[in-house]
């Protein structure tokens, strides 16, 4: 049997061997953004709220 190679050019290979890697990217600064966006909007939501914690609510 023989099997025959497909040969792929040098730029999809490159491309598919470097997908992994910028979908990992991806990844990392989509979830480093989510951290910052929900630390800034918890920090905004208990600054408004400060004040009211002498009042009992």
């Amino acid at each position: 049997m023989n099997r025959k190679k497909k040969n792929i050019c040098p730029e999809k290979k490159m491309f598919r061997e470097s997908l992994p890697i910028l979908g990992a990217i991806f990844l990392v600064i989509t979830a480093a953004a989510y951290i910052l966006f929900r630390s800034w909007s918890n920090k905004i939501y208990y600054e408004k709220w400060k004040e009211y914690e002498d009042c009992g609510i």
